[in-house]
Order: structure tokens, then C-alpha cells, then sequence
């Protein structure tokens, strides 16, 4: 039987299986998508074998469609699912899946000692764990696409202004240039800020980061103390799950 991984963020769903300890990735389905076809997951649809599934969701439009659509052949992880994980210092209630589950995959990716997660997708987010494996918290800022669309939101002449992966100079000479200076060398400044603070808090200042997402290669390119980390971060957390590991 079948168990599929399911990482349901706010941009994209990623679903996949595990193969000799390695994730594979089936499928990749724009998250609003979902939500508009009413929870309809082709793969889904199409497996015609019996399945299992166990989810890691931070959208709760599409959890509940999901849930409804799906039954019981879906578990959505909790964090009492994760019991390598302590969570004693934090307020484990109002702390998003994907987090607990890049936690969770850090702990194998660590040598004995504490770990920094840095995920760079609609939001900048990191997550700290020390080498007693305690979940010790972490910073949420906006991304750099989700920087732009604020900017063009909410102001009358300001344009959106597309991703780019080099390095803009801090002297924008048109409003293009400028916006592109303030946001993508002001993300990589509040990166370095919050990694450097959370290394000192967790008396490891060269402990290593480990930089996941769609736009990790910016930042990986910018800032040299990042490490990439092994692809499908968050699937490799989920994995880890009591759930996961009782139904492999």
C-alpha cells in the first residue's frame, strides 16, 4: 500500500514517497488550485491501488477539503506526532507543521549539536533546535515576492517587480532598481541579523543553517555561512513522523 508524503503549503502542495530512505517526488499542485477544485487531488484519483497519506498542512481551507473529500485515509501530523522533537520552550500551539517538520529533519542532518533551518518560500522563516533537541523557536518575515506585492498593494505608483536571482546595487537609480536594493539587500540583512542573533542565543555561533525552498538559491548565493540542504526538506521531516514510521 501506498503511503504518500504531502507537504501542503500556501503556494504549492508537494506530494511523494520515500525510496531507499530517499524522498521521491511524485507530484507538485499549486495550493489555490487545490482549493478551488475543492480538494480534488488528481494523483489521488488516479492511484487505484488502496492508499494511505500522512500530511504536513499550513493551509486550513485545503486541510479541511482534504479531510472531507479524503476521510480517514489522510492523518494529518500533529506535533505530538514528532517525539524527538522537544517542545517544552515554546508555544507549540500557534507553531506551523512545515516548521515542526524541518525541525524534525535537521535532527538527522545534525552532527551532534545545535542547527538553524532557514526556509525561503512566501515567507522567511527560520527554525533553531539546540543539541538537547529542543525546538527553540525562530524569526517569520515576509519573502521577497511577498516584499514586492506589499509594496505594489499598497502604494499608487509602485510596480510590481519580478524576482530576480543577482545581486542589485544599493544605488537604485530608477524606481525599479531602488525597490529591488530595498527589498532583495534588505532580505539578505535581515537574514544575516537573525541567523547571527540566533547563534549567539544558542551559544553556537558557527553552527550551520541549512537553507531550503524555492528561493534558496539567492540567499545560498549571498550568503556564504548558508549550507543548501538535501532537497524535499520538509518531506524528509514528515517522513520522520510516528505516523510515517509506523505505516512505512
Amino acid at each position: 500500500m501506498p503511503l504518500f508524503l504531502v507537504n501542503i503549503g500556501n503556494t504549492h502542495t508537494q506530494i511523494a514517497i520515500m525510496q531507499d530512505g530517499e524522498p521521491f517526488l511524485l507530484a507538485r499542485y499549486d495550493t489555490p488550485n487545490l482549493i478551488e477544485n475543492d480538494g480534488l487531488v488528481p494523483l489521488f484519483e488516479e492511484t487505484t491501488e488502496p492508499w494511505r497519506a500522512v500530511a504536513s498542512s499550513v493551509v486550513p481551507r485545503l486541510k479541511e477539503k482534504l479531510a472531507n473529500r479524503y476521510a480517514s485515509k489522510i492523518h494529518f501530523l500533529t506535533a505530538q506526532d514528532f517525539p524527538q522533537l522537544d517542545f517544552s520552550l515554546i508555544d507549540v500551539t500557534t507553531v506551523g507543521m512545515d516548521r515542526i517538520a524541518n525541525a524534525a529533519a535537521a535532527i538527522r542532518l545534525m552532527d551532534d549539536g545545535p542547527a538553524i533551518v532557514l526556509d525561503c518560500g512566501t515567507c522567511l522563516v527560520t527554525e533553531a533546535i539546540d543539541s538537547q533537541h529542543h525546538f527553540r523557536g525562530g524569526a517569520i518575515m515576509p519573502g521577497r515576492m511577498l516584499m514586492r506585492r506589499g509594496l505594489a498593494d499598497h502604494t499608487a505608483q509602485l510596480p510590481l517587480i519580478p524576482i530576480q536571482h543577482q545581486r542589485p546595487s544599493p544605488l537604485g537609480t530608477n524606481t525599479h532598481d531602488a525597490i529591488l536594493a530595498g527589498i532583495d539587500l534588505g532580505a539578505i540583512g535581515s537574514v544575516r541579523q537573525i541567523i547571527a542573533e540566533t547563534r549567539q542565543l544558542l551559544n553556537a555561533l558557527e553552527c550551520k543553517v541549512f537553507a531550503t525552498g524555492g528561493d534558496a538559491p539567492f540567499f545560498l548565493e549571498n550568503i556564504p555561512e548558508l549550507t543548501s540542504a538535501p532537497p524535499l526538506l520538509t518531506i524528509r521531516g514528515i517522513a520522520t513522523s510516528t505516523p510515517a514510521m509506523t505505516k512505512a
